[in-house]
């Protein structure tokens, strides 16, 4: 069917695209994440996935999927989507800007074999660009990770497919000595904007302490937030367990500290409420590659089978981030 292993992607918003060291250590293409007490890093990955070959499946057009597209996606045979590329090994840039690369393009080449449709992306480096998207109806489909909680089900529907657990990202040697939440109490703290936040989380450890707040840093995406970190600029963020193993194998300067008040989090992919059609569609062929092994081919290839979920929709409260 398709020849091209890696989806295209026009580049609408260059800034997740300015400085590809590949940061991504906080779980939403976007920056979503959150961890359980005695859970930290992932078990190890291997050398190096950035160079890894992307599956390759041959799915024909399943008609009982496509006859439950909506008539506008079956007319122009494409679904305009968002992605981002700052959360490897989900998604990362490929050889060139056009490129995306990881677990989600393994899965989106397949669902689109079976819709026998396109999906036309474009990239969205902050959660809060893509739901901005999303309500001007410029996208249909999110097909980055956003993370799924009580607030944002009122708005929208989520195919979840991932569990994120959220770590302290510390620079190498962890400089700023943080060995729990309360060391990051009055230092330097980062956080994607839009992003799911844990800085009232910390807020309270830090108030109960006696200490001082820490001072926020706002960033628009992963990357450029974890060049702050390796810069001293910030002393901490908070970023996903299924990160830390890919950084330090890309040879990333960064370690992780536990961070069981932060909890879990539940990610998906993200349409607007009433678009029935067009998620049960999508849900219904992640399903068939479940049902057929492709899906737990593509998390275990990428190292990430301890955090599959799904795919089903808006199963957030599976989550402790749920409530928000």
């Amino acid at each position: 069917m398709h020849s091209s292993l890696t989806p295209r992607v026009r580049r609408r918003l260059t800034i997740g695209l300015v400085s590809f060291t590949l940061a991504g250590l906080t779980a939403c293409g976007s920056a979503e994440t959150s961890t359980n007490a005695g859970e930290a890093a992932p078990a190890s990955q291997p050398a190096s996935l950035s160079g890894q070959a992307q599956l390759a499946p041959d799915y024909k057009a399943d008609p009982d999927l496509r006859a439950k597209l909506p008539t506008s996606v079956l007319d122009s045979g494409l679904v305009r989507t968002a992605t981002s590329v700052g959360l490897p090994p989900i998604n990362f840039p490929g050889e060139n800007s056009d490129e995306v690369k990881g677990l989600n393009a393994d899965l989106i080449l397949a669902v689109e074999q079976l819709l026998g449709v396109k999906f036309e992306s474009e990239n969205y480096p902050s959660t809060a660009a893509q739901l901005l998207a999303l309500d001007s109806k410029r996208i249909d489909l999110t097909t980055s990770t956003n993370g799924d909680t009580k607030e944002r089900e009122a708005k929208y529907d989520f195919i979840d497919t991932l569990l994120s657990r959220n770590v302290l990202m510390v620079k190498k040697g962890n400089p700023a000595a943080i060995k729990s939440a309360a060391d990051v109490c009055g230092k330097k703290f980062g956080e994607v904007k839009g992003s799911f936040s844990v800085l009232s989380i910390l807020q309270d450890v830090c108030r109960k302490a006696g200490t001082e707040n820490p001072v926020l840093s706002s960033f628009e995406d992963i990357p450029s937030m974890q060049l702050a970190l390796i810069s001293g600029r910030i002393d901490s963020y908070v970023g996903s367990d299924f990160n830390v193993v890919w950084d330090q194998s890309q040879g990333k300067p960064v370690d992780a500290v536990q961070l069981p008040e932060a909890g879990t989090l539940v990610l998906g992919w993200t349409l607007p409420k009433g678009q029935d059609g067009l998620r049960d569609a999508v849900l219904g062929a992640l399903q068939k590659l479940r049902a057929d092994g492709y899906y737990d081919k593509a998390f275990e290839r990428w190292g990430v089978a301890g955090n599959k979920l799904g795919p089903e929709v808006n199963i957030g409260d599976q989550g402790t981030g749920f409530a928000g």
